[in-house]
């Protein structure tokens, strides 16, 4: 039998999961062929190793309860009451002793395991049919795996041997890219693409479309019929504007209106940007004329309108609403990824040949790999190769499942249920947030169809939160998804599609009743006007304040946000503000200046005044002595752990304030750097560039301060306050970039069965509607289910802070995201007060409770009465070599004070960075909007950099410098200057015209320094000797002024 918990958050899926495991345990015989115990025969999958961690240790307690003091269990009145088991509670003690010491003395069979681990086993055990070395590493990062293959590929161009389709494939890609206007390299959107081939959806297609990929001939004359479609619709349109613009050569009178309608461009009027005039005419032929005209002349012209112009005008309607647009606009979205397509296979190739040299195994491909060996295979003889056999499946987070996993898993699971063996899956399709992971919610409500005995057990209460947030998220977790189908419905044109979301979030669905008895609390405001996100961090800091007055300790406080950097904002605001933050998300490695002095000193350029690393070391550290750099350079022989210990050590690094910790934990990683890799400086760079923003400070258990984690991170805990400070996530999101993958029907466009689109609202008028509906669809309820996650997290309080929505001159309502959103759902009920707050009491209540004691409170009171309360203890740093570096622990929050600032962003080097691909001022924002795509600054730091590249515009307006960005220059930024003792020098900007040259230098620190002016005239000198007039400026943005070097 196989018995499926829909279990909403809240409602004791844990507490369900051990039980079950232990009924299964004791409802078996302990002796299993005279030596087997219940629990090698059960497996339990869970998908983080600290849920399996937790999973275990469970068991073993509640076990360790029963054998000793059964009736302290929580379990044991629905064991004695299990008719199944037919066991009193002396029994189950006994049973409980035995089955404690079985796991005990035979742990390596107590199977709960993550389904990675588990699948891994399988693989191991099927490693010499899989082509696999026996000792093969598991590779965990899929961009370094793309990475490697697209550096491989590019760099076995040069060879003779290598395949001249492929590189003719390149050039015509690279010629493509120029004719576009953009990067001619190709190389990385084809690594950003490639990373495609290592998600699962990809994976399976790529294999039974090998050959049609790797045809490039064939994609070849795709890509030209796929362009002649194009041209033949414009072509069409443009004979058809060219005719009626001679028909209106023939007479006056015509609407001056729509005669600049058929000024526009054949694109235009396929993408509806011609205006209104042209569908007015359609509907009332009169509006083709003016009326002031003679009476004679109206007719002439209803004439000529009737006979020649009416069937022009239906033609082009019909051209660019009927099938031709259609077929014009599916290959306009097919046409952009062709060429990159057309390298996957060789990319997926290299891969593979990449992997069997290194004896490398992809994470990525092990569900692939698994469904291998299980198709065909009949499970003792799967069993058998493992050396397990079990009788028990246990599937938790179902919905975090992927389609491919279920498929591993199904034949087993109906193995088991042949053999009249219990199985049981928990899931909750409104968790399911892991899209990335190739999780499909749907499996959830399919299961029960595939298996003939299965059962639903309901899980109607909620044992985590207080009854009044309960009621109203689920009043407004209804509006929403109402609202959301109410979308569909009317950008589909049907309303069968919006039918799961309707039922998932039903009240028949949703609807929990309240077991905890405590009082809580449920508070939504939000905010108008520019200056609404700063508002809402201010009332943050008003409600924080407020908890501390009622006596709540803040260590109860949870912020939740959806992005990591907006954990880091947070974390940057609160420390300023002077509370204690304890954030994996927020306290980032690389934000400490400690941390951004090593990384600059460990770079070739570091002593060329001109460099980036250069200028970054003087602002976070000064000028360095002689003595300084001498030890500096002197240890640039040494192994990089030893190099950065010398840097520390002679800068004293560790007396920056805070430092010790980030110091401590990037030293960490350094040592695992070089232990897995080869301990190459440039190497480590490579890999800092990439992987920086993923180290934070280990978080302490332990510290009083307030938490904050992403939603994603908070999934499956529960706080008792939480705190939404940003309500800013998107109802629906797409990026210009995001790739979706489309099976195309009608011919020609099936002619591949697979293409990438990027999504893009012309997909609606196109053979690839049903895909792109599909998307949003999924988008949606992503975003749905995030705020599902969001609301669902605390026990007793819940507060929220967004922007308020707001209305157009035309009065229409718009709505970006969730704060938007859900005010606009409270507002349309007249629900929000003058202050635009919502807040509900229990029905019974009149004012706040206070929140419940902790439960170690009373056991810490006793222990805590000769601890002072305000005794501090200082971080102490020690200095320790690569072999001790193994018994150094990583430091975490508790060294992290509330006055140590939190830097963000290098405004300096930021700035640098941008500066140097802006050549007019019309690249500022394409360029400021790419460096936020690639993620190196947020939307917050966009901010800042736009306002001081404002004061830079306006400095040099000022001074009558406009030319400077007008285009008129051939401009060299960052370009580097080789003098004759082979050093290299770099301005920050040089402009040319003929024979003249002007050098720019930008500085945006607070000081002059004569080494700054010094800097220039080198670079003038150097421009002196190479033919130029020369002249040259520093540009000064935080003094407001423009220094001009003579």
């Amino acid at each position: 039998m196989l018995s499926i918990y829909k279990a909403s958050a809240g409602s004791g899926k844990t507490y369900t999961l051990a039980r079950e495991y232990l009924r299964l345990l004791l409802k078996d015989n302990p002796f299993v062929d005279g030596k087997r115990l219940p629990h090698s025969r059960i497996l339990a999958v869970t998908f983080t190793k600290k849920s399996t961690a937790e999973m275990k240790e469970r068991i073993l307690h509640e076990l360790y309860i029963l054998a000793n003091t059964p009736e302290k269990s929580e379990y044991i009145a629905d064991f004695t009451n299990d008719q199944s088991l037919g066991l009193n509670a002396a029994q189950i003690q006994e049973r409980a002793k035995i089955l404690l010491i079985g796991i005990l003395q035979d742990y390596t069979r107590f199977s709960v395991s993550t389904i990675d681990g588990f699948f891994q086993q399988i693989i191991r055990s099927f490693a010499k049919e899989l082509g696999l070395s026996a000792t093969y590493d598991i590779a965990m990062d899929s961009e370094e795996i793309v990475q490697q293959a697209v550096d491989d590929l590019f760099k076995s161009l040069h060879a003779e041997q290598t395949n001249r389709g492929l590189k003719m494939w390149l050039i015509d890609f690279a010629q493509k890219n120029i004719d576009d206007n953009k990067q001619w390299n190709p190389s990385a959107l084809i690594k950003k693409f490639s990373i495609e081939l290592l998600q699962e959806h990809l994976m399976r297609r790529m294999h039974a479309l090998q050959d049609v990929f790797e045809d490039k001939k064939l994609i070849s004359n795709y890509i030209q019929q796929l362009k002649q479609i194009c041209v033949q619709v414009e072509q069409q349109i443009s004979d058809l504007v060219q005719q009626t613009k001679q028909i209106f050569a023939t007479e006056t009178g015509w609407s001056s209106n729509l005669i600049k309608t058929f000024e526009k461009a054949p694109t235009d009027w396929l993408e509806g940007k011609i205006g209104t005039t042209f569908n007015k005419v359609l509907e009332n032929p009169t509006a083709a004329y003016v009326k002031s005209i003679p009476k004679a002349q109206q007719q002439l012209l209803a004439t000529i309108y009737d006979q020649q112009l009416q069937p022009i005008f239906q033609q082009l309607h019909d051209i660019c609403t009927g099938a031709v647009a259609c077929d014009y606009f599916t290959a306009k979205a097919i046409l952009p990824n062709l060429y990159t397509i057309g390298i996957l296979q060789d990319v997926d190739k290299q891969i593979q040949e990449t992997d069997i040299s290194l004896g490398r195994f992809p994470i990525s491909k092990t569900n692939e790999f698994v469904n291998q060996i299980i198709d065909g295979q009949d499970a003792p003889f799967l069993y058998e190769r493992i050396g397990q056999y079990y009788h028990h499946y246990m599937i938790d987070e179902f919905q975090d499942t992927s389609s491919l996993q279920w498929e591993n898993f199904s034949p087993l699971i109906h193995e088991s249920e042949d053999s009249n063996h219990d199985n049981l899956i928990v899931g909750d399709v409104k968790q399911s947030i892991y899209r990335f992971r190739n999780s499909d919610w749907h499996l959830l409500n399919t299961v029960p169809s595939q298996f003939y005995n299965t059962i639903i057990p309901k899980m109607e209460d909620n044992w985590r939160t207080a009854p009044i947030v309960i009621k109203e998220n689920e009043k407004l977790l209804q509006r929403y998804s109402n609202w959301v189908a109410e979308q569909i419905d009317i950008q589909t044109g049907q309303n069968t599609i919006s039918q799961d979301i309707r039922k998932i979030y039903s009240w028949d669905e949703m609807h929990q009743k309240a077991q905890k008895s405590h009082k809580g609390y449920f508070h939504m405001q939000f905010f108008e006007g520019k200056e609404a996100q700063a508002d809402a961090l201010e009332a943050l800091d008003q409600l924080l304040q407020s908890l501390i007055n009622e006596g709540i300790d803040l260590k109860r406080v949870t912020l939740l946000t959806r992005f990591a950097y907006e954990a880091a904002e947070l974390a940057q605001f609160l420390v300023q503000r002077n509370y204690s933050v304890q954030s994996a998300a927020g306290l980032r490695v690389d934000a400490h200046k400690a941390v951004k002095v090593i990384i600059n000193l460990l770079k070739d350029d570091w002593m060329q005044t001109s460099s980036i690393a250069h200028n970054a070391i003087q602002q976070f550290y000064g000028d360095l002595t002689q003595e300084q750099t001498t030890q500096i350079l002197n240890a640039e022989s040494l192994p990089l752990y030893e190099r950065i210990q010398s840097i520390i050590n002679t800068l004293q690094l560790v007396s920056f304030e805070g430092a010790i910790p980030y110091i401590t934990t990037f030293q960490d990683i350094v040592y695992q750097f070089t232990k897995n890799r080869v301990a190459d400086v440039t190497a480590f760079l490579t890999f800092w560039e990439r992987k920086s923003s993923k180290f934070t400070i280990p978080a302490s258990k332990t510290t009083n301060t307030i938490q904050i984690m992403t939603i994603h991170s908070s999934k499956g805990l529960e706080f008792d306050i939480v705190i939404l400070p940003k309500l800013s996530w998107p109802i629906m999101s797409f990026h210009k970039d995001d790739i979706i993958w489309c099976e195309p029907k009608t011919a020609p466009f099936n002619t591949l069965p697979l293409v990438a689109v990027h999504p893009n609202e012309r997909l609606m008028q196109s053979h690839l509607k049903d895909d792109f509906i599909q998307e949003k669809v999924a988008q949606y309820t992503y975003y749905l289910n995030i705020t599902y996650v969001a609301l669902t997290r605390p026990r007793y309080r819940l507060y929220a802070f967004g922007e308020m929505f707001s209305t157009n001159k035309k009065g229409e309502v718009s709505i970006k995201n969730i704060g938007h959103l859900l005010s606009y759902l409270y507002n349309t009920k007249g629900e929000l007060d003058e202050q635009h707050i919502y807040a509900r009491l229990d029905d019974d209540a009149d004012h706040l409770s206070p929140l419940p004691p902790l439960k170690e409170e009373k056991k810490e009171a006793n222990k805590n009465k000769d601890v002072k309360q305000n005794e501090t203890h200082a971080a102490t740093y020690v200095a320790k070599s690569i072999d001790e570096r193994l018994i150094l622990r990583s430091r975490t929050e508790d060294d992290f004070t509330p006055d140590t600032p939190l830097s963000i962003i290098d405004l300096g080097i930021k700035m640098h960075l941008w500066l140097s691909h802006i050549n007019t001022w019309n690249d500022a924002e394409p360029r400021l909007y790419r460096m936020i795509q690639d993620g190196q600054i947020t939307d917050l730091q966009a901010h800042t950099m736009r306002q001081q590249l404002e004061q830079v515009r306006t400095l040099i307006q000022r001074e009558h410098h406009n030319d400077w960005f007008s285009g008129e220059y051939q401009i060299l930024s960052e370009r580097d200057i080789i003098v004759p003792s082979s050093k290299m020098q770099r301005p920050d900007r040089t402009m040319i015209k003929g024979a003249h040259a002007i050098v720019i230098d930008y500085k945006f620190g607070h000081q002059q320094r004569k080494s700054h002016f010094e800097q220039v005239r080198d670079y003038m000198s150097l421009l002196q000797q190479m033919g130029y007039t020369t002249e040259g400026h520093i540009i000064y943005s935080a003094l407001n002024t423009i220094h001009t070097i003579s």
